[in-house]
C-alpha cells in the first residue's frame, strides 16, 4: 500500500467493497479483518459474494493495494493465499476484558489500525454495561494487554487506570453542558448587568435635560406673562375712560 493513510476503525472496514486492482471486477464486501491477536496485526481480510455471501475469498493484507472511502482494492494476480491459516484466527472482539489484579472492567468494542502495516494501534473497550454509555468507550494499547484468550483479555492494572477517553460518555457530556450552561448564565448577568448600568445613565441624562427643560420652560412662561401684563397696562391707559382719569388727575396736580 503506497499512500500513508490515517488510522482506521475495524468496523468501518466491514462490508466496504472489494475490487480487483488489475481486472476491475468486484469481488465481494468485507466479511471479516483477520487479526492475529498475539502479533496484534491483521494479517488478511475475508470478502463474501454470491447469493445472501455463500461465497468466500481470502486475502492476504500484503494483497491489500489501497483502502479507499469507498472500497478497498487487491491485487488479485497472486490468488488466494493462506486461507486455511487465516481463518481459524479467534477475535478479540466482544472479549471481556480483565485487570491482573481480578477486575472485570469491561469488553472490547473494536480497535483501530494502521493501514499500511494492518498492525494494531489500540484496542477500543467501554465498561459494562450502563457504564459503558455513561462513561464513555477508552483506548487499550496492545501493550497493556499480557494475555488474551477466547473469551477474554487480562490486561495490566496499572494502566488501565490510566487509560485515555476515545470517545464521550453521557457524564463527560453532562459536565460539558453544565459548564456550557455555567458560563452562559455568568455572561447573561453580566450583560444584564452592563444594560442596568446604561438604563441608569439614560435615565440620569434625561432627568438632568427634564430639569433643564421645565427650568427654561417656566422662564419663558414668567417672561412671557410678563411681557402679557406690560401689553395689558398699556393698552388700559390707551382707553378713552382712562385718558379721561388721567387729564382730571393732571388738572388737580396743577
Amino acid at each position: 500500500m503506497s499512500k500513508q493513510l490515517e488510522a482506521l476503525k475495524q468496523s468501518e472496514l466491514l462490508n466496504r467493497l472489494v475490487l480487483d486492482r488489475q481486472t476491475a471486477e468486484e469481488i465481494g464486501r468485507v466479511a471479516q479483518l483477520l487479526l492475529d491477536p498475539q502479533a496484534h496485526r491483521v494479517v488478511g481480510l475475508t470478502c463474501k459474494s454470491g447469493f445472501l455471501g455463500s461465497k468466500k475469498k481470502s486475502f492476504t493484507w500484503a494483497q491489500v493495494e489501497a483502502i479507499g472511502t469507498d472500497s478497498i482494492m487487491i491485487n488479485g494476480n497472486q490468488g488466494e493465499t493462506f486461507a486455511e491459516k487465516l481463518e481459524p484466527l479467534d477475535s478479540p472482539i466482544d472479549c471481556e476484558v480483565w485487570t491482573d489484579s481480578g477486575n472485570k472492567v469491561g469488553r472490547i468494542l473494536d480497535y483501530l489500525l494502521e493501514p499500511n502495516t494492518g498492525s494494531v494501534l489500540n484496542y477500543l473497550f467501554s465498561s459494562n454495561g450502563w457504564r459503558g454509555f455513561i462513561d464513555g468507550i477508552y483506548l487499550l494499547p496492545p501493550v497493556a494487554i499480557s494475555s488474551i484468550g477466547k473469551k477474554r483479555v487480562i490486561v495490566i492494572d496499572a494502566v488501565i487506570q490510566k487509560s485515555q477517553p476515545y470517545t464521550q460518555g453521557l457524564n463527560q457530556k453532562i459536565n460539558q453542558a453544565a459548564e456550557y450552561i455555567e458560563k452562559d448564565y455568568k455572561k447573561t448577568v453580566e450583560d444584564l448587568e452592563a444594560v442596568g448600568r446604561g438604563v441608569q445613565n439614560v435615565a440620569s441624562q434625561v432627568k438632568d435635560k427634564t430639569q433643564d427643560v421645565t427650568s427654561q420652560i417656566k422662564d419663558k412662561a414668567q417672561a412671557a406673562g410678563d411681557t402679557f401684563k406690560g401689553k395689558v397696562s398699556q393698552i388700559r391707559t390707551q382707553l378713552p375712560g382712562n385718558s379721561q382719569t388721567s387729564a382730571q388727575q393732571e388738572d388737580k396736580e396743577s
